[in-house]
């Protein structure tokens, strides 16, 4: 039984159709009294990618919340269930990074280093997986793009301050494009924009036309990467 929902689950995951896949693992979990891992992960899964969604509506910012912290209750839960699984590190550093997002800068950079922690465990666990490098990768890029005002503005609150390039991030993109070519088309936007940091503007163009000339774009994250693309592109 508890298979056959997983894998319902996953296949209306892969149509795109994410509110019916996180109704169907709620449903599930709702019906048994011990937490189970397979369907926390997923709900994992299927939440980040329905605040993607809602990300893109600022006027839904109070429903971007608490799905962002209904995700965080999940992945903690997870992570005790199954402290040396990859999925429990990597949705453990997503949603706690979401959720710091909210919660204000302090809180969040007071947690950058756990974030990184459990990134780098979860691309330890399971070096095989395109979006822990990619969520590896953009970590790194936000970091090495911060003002000088937002780096000593940073020191007031904390010196745990992860070290980061735009080299390192270029690394891990090009590790997840290597794993699964085209598998998504935002960590082109990404790849472009870190050539674009290191001066390499020919190498940036064709990767950011990869991303402006999505012709079906699915998701949340499709459109940003389309969108924003196709603005880099006009500036190059």
């Amino acid at each position: 039984m508890e298979d056959s929902t997983w894998k319902e689950a996953d296949q209306l995951f892969a149509e795109y159709k994410f509110r019916e896949s996180y109704e169907l693992l709620v449903a599930s979990r709702k019906q048994k009294t011990d937490p189970d891992y397979e369907t926390l992960w997923r709900l994992c899964r299927v939440v980040y990618s329905m605040s993607r969604e809602l990300a893109a509506d600022e006027q839904l910012a109070k429903q971007l919340a608490a799905l962002i912290y209904e995700g965080f209750e999940y992945a903690k839960e997870a992570l005790a269930l199954q402290p040396e699984a990859a999925k429990s590190h990597k949705y453990y550093a997503i949603f706690l990074a979401e959720k710091t997002g909210i919660e204000g800068l302090k809180e969040r950079v007071l947690q950058l280093s756990t974030i990184l922690r459990h990134l780098r465990r979860a691309t330890e666990l399971d070096s095989s997986d395109p979006f822990a490098w990619f969520v590896l990768g953009r970590f790194y890029h936000k970091l090495a793009g911060l003002a000088w005002f937002q780096k000593k503005m940073i020191h007031t609150f904390t010196n745990d301050i992860p070290e980061a390039s735009y080299e390192d991030a270029l690394r891990y993109f090009e590790r997840a494009e290597q794993l699964q070519p085209n598998f998504f088309p935002l960590n082109h936007l990404m790849l472009g924009e870190t050539y674009i940091a290191l001066k390499q503007a020919k190498k940036a163009r064709p990767l950011l036309e990869l991303a402006a000339n999505q012709t079906a774009p699915r998701t949340a994250d499709d459109r940003e990467a389309q969108r924003e693309a196709k603005a880099l592109l006009k500036k190059l």
